[in-house]
């Protein structure tokens, strides 16, 4: 479906001696506007796009896309220069739709230049252009591009941002598929496809869209999985540091798995009382301490001696103790283990670096073979052997990469060294303060012990103090198993999304395009191929593009064609892919374009004549589909006429500026006919500009 198409370009300056306007009519089929450089043709392209509100894609820096002589001052001819200083000036555009809606466009450039009249069926109404509050002309029915979109046709989709969000495709992001400026237009194709919108992979989206393809839609999908398992993992992260400041809180042990890859249902966050050397989980303390409450219940009214408890104390203190010297010894021999790793890591470091810095000399020429000499010991000087034994066969040493490749794994497996041996130091570092914080509160315990032993009532409020602690300890423990659970209820639930939506986004990204997906692209590629083949493209070289199921766009042998070409090669690539666009959305159902192709400019770097020649023809062929291309050349006009002859081309050359001051019968361009059509055997023309 072919969106819209121009019928007719104003350009008008209100100035304190007149009007200067141009009036442009274009019809389907191939348009060319002609002039020497710097007299207006940019201007008139330029146009099109700016009272299109799509001024966006001329460039990051052409907000406002015209020269001085539509702001401040115009002159009247080349020959005289007298200038006229611009009150007002404006740009208004006569368009039509797929289903003959016609409606005229005015948009000031000199003025209110966020604003867009509409004229349809002689009523007129005024949308805003950009944002307003929190809504943009986009999404907003008093925004121009919301009418536009619903004029052309489109129902623009919803694409996801680099930050994650949701935002339309919005019509500057697939214009520039259409629209071709002079200056960075023929760089690449889409080279002006805006990027402050933060759309992710934009470029490939706008084609998809055009083409009918969906995947903008899952592009959408993998992202939000993508979300979802960065989520997984992050409430992953917080349920095991939560875990671990529950357990130092508590002075427990806490065993987490660490990454949620590594989760199990037999790997849940679990927790652990130290007992000596023992570990006792939360249920084994919570049966040890309701039997222990059962015994002080039955004991209480009996005094027992307390002589047996406070050496059985004392005992318990001194293991503490010894488990906590042998904790320290550990620590010790681990912090060696690191330093030392440390140390090797750091040797082999600056080996690697010697090496690599080594094989760049080597790689630019210079000779370093007294560089790597290992004849001989660096220390005694002696001959080195590769084995401790039989000396008699000297085996030869490493060459330079080998020794780069030996000292990058000899890093790795220390690297993982490093790892394990730090784990390993935190790992004992903690229990250690878990025994210190131990030691201290039996030690408490064993001076409460010793000052009820010279008390007569010492056993009984020995006793009614213990069962107060093991009530509080079970007490405690019971909320802890709660905690516990709360956390591997957690737990479960991030591995369960996070395990789907990895699972999802494997399957996703495994399913290929639809068979509608991959006619669509075969049939581009076939008229690709054949405009290239028309503007005399290398035969050998053209069976080698096709189009890039990653961005579709073309590509040789798998590689990026802008790289493997000429630039007067590229240009034709352009514009084989641009005019293959509009003729497949011509031609076939569910394909969506602008309706219309604009190329500034098209014979950039010097294209051959010839290869122009049939650009022109094969552009004049778009009106057979009811498609438009504009042209604006500086081309010589004998050269264009003779490209023009016998084809069915709307031409316009200027002589002078475009813009002339009304009334001014003296400086009327001279308008070129239009160039016989190849049905017209009279010969007979019919008027341009």
């Amino acid at each position: 479906m072919l969106g819209l198409h121009v019928e007719e370009i104003e350009i008008t300056a209100q100035t304190n001696g007149g009007l200067f306007s141009v009036n442009i009519p274009l019809k389907k089929g191939l348009n060319i506007i002609r002039a020497e450089n710097s007299s207006g043709k940019s201007t008139c392209v330029n146009a099109i796009a700016y009272g299109l509100g799509l001024e966006h894609i001329l460039g990051p820096s052409r907000k406002r896309p015209f020269p001085k002589s539509l702001y401040e001052e115009i002159f009247n001819n080349k020959e005289e220069q007298n200038p006229f200083f611009v009150s007002r000036s404006g740009v208004s555009l006569m368009v039509d739709n797929h289903k003959g809606r016609k409606a005229r466009l005015s948009r000031d450039i000199a003025g209110n230049e966020n604003k867009i009249t509409v004229v349809e069926n002689e009523t007129s109404e005024d949308y805003f252009l950009g944002v307003s509050g929190n809504v943009g002309s986009a999404k907003s029915e008093k925004g121009f591009h919301y009418w536009l979109a619903d004029f052309i046709g489109w129902k623009l989709p919803d694409v996801v941002t680099y930050e994650g969000k949701e935002v339309k495709l919005y019509l500057e992001c697939i214009f520039p598929l259409f629209f071709i400026e002079q200056k960075r237009g023929w760089s690449e194709i889409q080279a002006n496809i805006p990027g402050h919108y933060g759309i992710k992979n934009v470029k490939k989206a706008a084609v998809e869209f055009c083409l009918g393809i969906d995947g903008f839609e899952q592009e959408k999908k993998v992202s939000a999985l993508r979300l979802k398992i960065e989520e997984s993992e992050s409430e992953w992260k917080n349920i095991i540091a939560m875990a671990e400041n529950v357990a130092d809180f508590h002075e427990i042990k806490v065993s987490a798995t660490p990454l949620i890859e590594n989760y199990s249902s037999a790997s849940k966050i679990e927790y652990y009382y130290l007992e000596g050397d023992a570990e006792i989980s939360i249920q084994g303390q919570e049966i040890a301490l309701k039997r222990q409450l059962e015994l002080l219940n039955r004991g209480i009214s009996n005094a027992i001696p307390q002589n047996e408890k406070v050496l059985e104390q004392q005992a318990l203190l001194r293991g503490i103790r010894r488990n906590i010297d042998e904790r320290a010894e550990s620590i010790e021999l681990a912090m060696m283990a690191v330093n030392e790793t440390e140390t090797k890591l750091k040797i082999l470091s600056h080996d690697l670096d010697q090496y690599q810095q080594l094989r760049k000399l080597k790689s630019v020429g210079s000779d370093i073979s007294d560089d790597l000499d290992t004849q001989k010991c660096p220390i005694c000087e002696s001959d080195l052997y590769d084995t401790l034994g039989e000396r008699s066969v000297k085996r030869q040493p490493m060459t330079l990469e080998e020794n780069i490749e030996f000292l990058k794994s000899q890093i790795d497996f220390f690297e993982s060294v490093m790892s394990r041996n730090v784990t390993q130091l935190r790992e004992r570092q903690k229990q250690s303060g878990l025994l210190n914080r131990q030691l201290q509160a039996e030690a408490a315990k064993l001076e409460k012990m010793k000052e009820d032993i010279d008390d007569i009532n010492g056993a009984t409020r020995e006793l009614i103090r213990e069962r107060i602690l093991v009530e509080n300890s079970l007490s405690e423990a019971q909320k802890l198993r709660q905690t516990l659970e709360e956390l591997n209820d957690r737990a479960s639930s991030a591995f369960h999304l996070w395990s789907i939506s990895r699972e999802s986004l494997r399957l996703l990204r495994k399913q290929d395009g639809s068979p509608d997906s991959m006619t669509v692209i075969r049939e581009l590629e076939a008229i690709i191929k054949a405009n290239l083949s028309a503007f005399g493209f290398n035969p050998s070289a053209i069976n080698s593009i096709s189009i890039s199921l990653q961005t579709f766009r073309p590509e040789q042998e798998g590689y990026d064609i802008v790289a493997e070409t000429s630039a007067s090669d590229y240009i034709r690539i352009i514009w084989s892919y641009t005019l293959a666009l509009m003729e497949l959305a011509g031609t076939k159902d569910g394909i969506k374009h602008g309706g219309f192709v604009v190329f500034d400019e098209p014979r950039q770097h010097e294209a051959s004549r010839i290869s122009f020649a049939s650009l022109v023809e094969k552009a004049a062929e778009a009106g057979k589909y009811n498609g438009q291309v504009i042209f604006a050349t500086s081309l010589d006009e004998d050269q264009l006429i003779s490209a023009c002859t016998n084809k069915d081309v709307n031409l316009f050359c200027f002589d002078n500026y475009i813009l002339r001051l009304q009334g001014d019968k003296a400086d009327v361009p001279e308008g070129v006919a239009e160039s016989p059509r190849a049905e017209d055997s009279s010969g007979q023309q019919e008027s341009g500009v």
